[in-house]
């Protein structure tokens, strides 16, 4: 593949990754006025009427065999719990703490990969896990104060994301994955309705409130959007390390729309999981079984 191409894989993940912390940020400015789970159907409502608008321009809005297979039913389901944990993290939490600790994710569907599914790893991949969890500690500072509580919620949805990208690996490849996203967003905003209509009172939004959910819907799709064209145009190798820049982005966020100001602690953890799961990527270039035959599990 001609490095052009791989140039334009990093920056459409970037772009999603900043598109997708817009979503966020969005979500979180429209919880100032309006009760989280009210802000998520109004987010799927979004959500869905972009999804279809997409799926008919690709010609893809039809009925396929797979949306009833257990892992695209599955993935949409464990995005509901993922979701509806990180929404409250994101209402009560600083934003960049929260963006910090679901960067996680990557490394807890290493774990899931090597425990669950069986797939060979060395003691020193093992090692780089253990080293983004202690990140993750540093960024959240357990007992300490620091910050809020709930921000733990988005440990949470970490393990719970990964689950669903384990079971994404089990969706069939013809199935297209712009569809599989709509049976996703129908799941989150069914359940979502569902928890508004039992622990919340609808609250009339104004047109300027309004428009923040509708608008972090186009955001969502435009982040599903960036990241298909990222895998397209460039290796897998290539673009997920710069999944990372999603936590950048969320720093950078975070201080100039919320004014939110991580320690230096809060800030090297950050460094830490970054680190250790770039470590893991680039160890995925080389043959270390070989190298560490002696510690493979």
């Amino acid at each position: 593949m001609e490095s052009p191409y791989q140039l334009r894989g990093v920056f459409s993940i970037l772009l999603a990754g900043f598109v997708f912390v817009f979503n966020d940020a969005l979500m979180k400015l429209a919880m100032v006025d309006l009760p989280p789970y009210e802000v998520l159907v109004l987010r799927g409502l979004s959500g869905i009427v972009f999804a279809l608008l997409f799926l008919a321009w690709r010609g893809e809005a039809k009925w396929h065999p797979a949306i009833l297979t257990w892992p695209v039913l599955m993935r949409a389901s464990l995005e509901c719990v993922a979701i509806l944990t990180y929404i409250i993290a994101l209402q009560y939490a600083p934003i960049g703490d929260v963006t910090a600790l679901f960067q996680t994710t990557p490394l807890l569907v290493f774990v899931g990969l090597v425990f669950i599914q069986g797939e060979k790893a060395s003691a020193l991949r093992l090692s780089l896990v253990v080293l983004g969890f202690v990140g993750a500690m540093m960024v959240a500072q357990p007992g300490l104060g620091t910050i809020s509580p709930y921000a733990m919620l988005a440990l949470v949805t970490a393990g719970f994301a990964a689950a669903r990208d384990l079971a994404a690996r089990k969706i069939v490849s013809d199935f297209p994955a712009l569809l599989s996203t709509f049976v996703l967003i129908l799941t989150v905003l069914s359940f979502a309705f569902v928890c508004h209509l039992l622990f919340e009172k609808w609250v009339a939004p104004p047109p300027a409130v309004l428009a923040l959910p509708l608008a972090a819907g186009l955001m969502m799709m435009l982040g599903h959007h960036f990241t298909l064209l990222a895998y397209r145009y460039a290796d897998g190798q290539v673009v997920a390390p710069f999944y990372y820049g999603f936590l950048v982005f969320a720093v950078i966020g975070g201080y100039f729309i919320f004014g939110d100001v991580p320690n230096a602690l809060s800030f090297f953890g950050m460094a830490v999981i970054v680190l250790s799961g770039l470590a893991i990527l680039w160890l995925g270039k080389r043959d270390d079984a070989k190298l560490f035959q002696s510690s493979d599990l």
